[in-house]
């Protein structure tokens, strides 16, 4: 895989494997009952936003929506840009349709990950059975506040980084181990809709992922089939994941 893929990719799984180790082992000492605050925020304001997300959380069963992503890393020459489609269907289907620089298809169906890539006509396949119940908490879609909680610290921010027509809500991991992959998740929601706008992974070493949406739909009606890529016969299937240099054998 070459290296504009690979980054592609583990920017797309970086966040899944942070949310499951987290989980893991939840931090015992966390609170049970809601976010974090952040010290000198405002404790009322704050909470009231959490609230408002936590409601429309609540009823989201389903989400799609077109997105672009620029993936910074100081190994690269230059940032990728990408865009695409991303769809997600409660309890555990997510998919990230890519359609440029280079189509691909990422798909997370109960326990199993698919990845294809039909110009090079390759895909990988893998078990998420011990991960299938923690990806949302990563996206922070569907989950309350009080849940990311115990394995984030979350606060709300202002000034110029929220901007006047988003709320700035900021995940840190409360792991070291999962710092290690992933340092903080900036996710900026919309102040009227309470949907996400843009969120941005900052990872070690200079990596950044921002991620940005638009023509966002909340429970649009999915097909179970539309989570499920087939993969041509002709395609060469390897197992593990090569982003993460994990071993990758035909099948």
């Amino acid at each position: 895989m070459n290296r504009g893929c690979a980054a592609l990719l583990s920017g797309l799984l970086a966040g899944f494997v942070p949310a499951a180790l987290a989980s893991e082992e939840p931090d015992p000492a966390a609170p049970k009952g809601g976010a974090t605050i952040a010290a000198g925020s405002s404790r009322a304001a704050a909470s009231e936003i959490l609230a408002l997300f936590d409601a429309v959380q609540k009823d989201i069963r389903s989400l799609s929506a077109d997105f672009s992503e620029t993936t910074e890393n100081p190994l690269l020459r230059e940032p990728i840009l990408a865009r695409g489609r991303f769809y997600l269907t409660k309890p555990g289907s997510i998919l990230w349709e890519y359609d440029a620089p280079e189509v691909m298809r990422f798909a997370v169906t109960g326990e199993e990950y698919v990845g294809y890539f039909p110009e090079r006509k390759r895909a990988e396949r893998r078990s998420v059975r011990r991960w299938s119940a923690q990806l949302f908490r990563f996206f922070g879609l569907g989950q309350a506040t009080g849940e990311l909680s115990r394995f984030y610290d979350i606060r709300v921010e202002s000034g110029p980084d929220a901007g006047t027509d988003a709320f700035l809500l900021v995940l840190e991991p409360r792991r070291r181990r999962v710092r290690d992959r992933v340092e903080q998740v900036r996710l900026w929601v919309d102040r009227r809709t309470l949907l996400p706008r843009q969120v941005v992974y900052i990872g070690a070493e200079g990596y950044r992922r921002t991620i940005r949406f638009r023509n966002v739909r909340t429970n649009p009606e999915l097909a179970a089939s539309l989570f499920r890529l087939e993969i041509p016969v002709d395609v060469t299937i390897t197992t593990g994941l090569s982003a993460f240099g994990a071993p990758a054998r035909p099948r």
